[in-house]
């Protein structure tokens, strides 16, 4: 019997180990976020700051700038376990999404009471809100500010803000970042036979890396929107991310996510997600833009 305990113990460590490892799996990799920031950028309408519309390059760069602080190098793990969590949300229950609230530390107590911990379901409508709560503050700080040298200041800021909500936004239209299968089918029921196996890395950069381009899904991109209500058009984009999860492993089933994966279907679907994102991410930037000239709607 404890034989049987100690090799339980292992499978379960074993688990773990695979679960902590998806977890910290880059979304859309280094290119995709990239991309999400730099199509979004390029739709920024004309109405917004000159200093905002010249800065597509850098807004690109900052796509993947959450992912750069997963430093395995780091003594401390104090930053890896705050921003672990960042970067995902399991929505598979919609209706225990229905009434959120718009608060981090609420959520959190809100999933204690019915018995969850929410490191292990994620922050990521927290992360986005709260993203874009600083980008919107630093647009009305610079509407606002008279002198020179400080608006200056202002305009990298809200720059390096926006980009780091892009990387965010991009993770929120990833399906397996939505969904407790994030990296394997897993739960009992299968009656589709969708793989176990490990499929994040698969699906998100080896197949985005050698088989999208920007140009592939810049077009789907419409022009920006005001957002009516930010925290739950965030929890409807995120709901309709997650409704697609099943897909892709249905997809998985036709055409095998990897490089070599050519078919037709796979690249439209993913192209969509990419678009997706850089639309979620457009109409932000621009409600946080419109919004930030008052505290209230007008």
């Amino acid at each position: 019997m404890r034989k049987l305990r100690g090799v339980t113990a292992c499978v379960l460590a074993a688990a773990l180990m695979v679960i902590s490892t998806a977890r910290r799996t880059e979304a859309w990799g280094d290119e995709g976020h990239r991309w999400i920031n730099l199509v979004a950028a390029e739709r920024a309408p004309d109405d917004m700051p000159p200093f905002f519309k010249a800065a597509t390059a850098r807004l690109s760069f900052l796509g993947p700038e959450p992912d750069r602080w997963r430093d395995g190098k780091e003594v401390y793990k104090a930053l890896s376990e705050v921003n672990g969590p960042d970067h995902f949300v399991d929505m598979d229950n919609p209706d225990n999404f229905r009434s959120l609230p718009n608060d981090r530390y609420q959520y959190v107590t809100w999933l204690r009471n019915q018995g969850k911990d929410a490191k292990d379901i994620g922050f990521l409508p927290y992360s986005i809100l709260e993203s874009y709560q600083k980008v919107q503050v630093l647009f009305r700080l610079w509407r606002n500010t008279q002198n020179t040298a400080d608006k200056e200041q202002i305009e990298q800021n809200i720059v390096y803000y926006a980009g780091v909500l892009g990387h965010y936004v991009a993770d929120g239209s990833q399906p397996l970042h939505a969904s407790i299968h994030f990296n394997g089918w897993t739960t009992s029921s299968n009656p589709d036979l969708f793989t176990r196996d490990a499929i994040h890395s698969r699906f998100e950069s080896e197949f985005v890396r050698t088989q999208l381009k920007p140009e592939d899904f810049r077009d789907i991109v419409k022009p920006a929107q005001r957002l009516s209500d930010v925290f739950q058009d965030v929890v409807t984009y995120l709901s309709e991310t997650c409704r697609l999860a099943p897909e892709v492993y249905r997809m998985d089933k036709t055409a095998r996510w990897d490089g070599n994966n050519r078919n037709p279907e796979s690249k439209k679907f993913v192209g969509g997600r990419l678009a997706a994102g850089s639309q979620m991410l457009v109409n932000l930037w621009y409600t946080a833009w419109l919004d930030s000239r008052s505290g209230a709607r007008e």
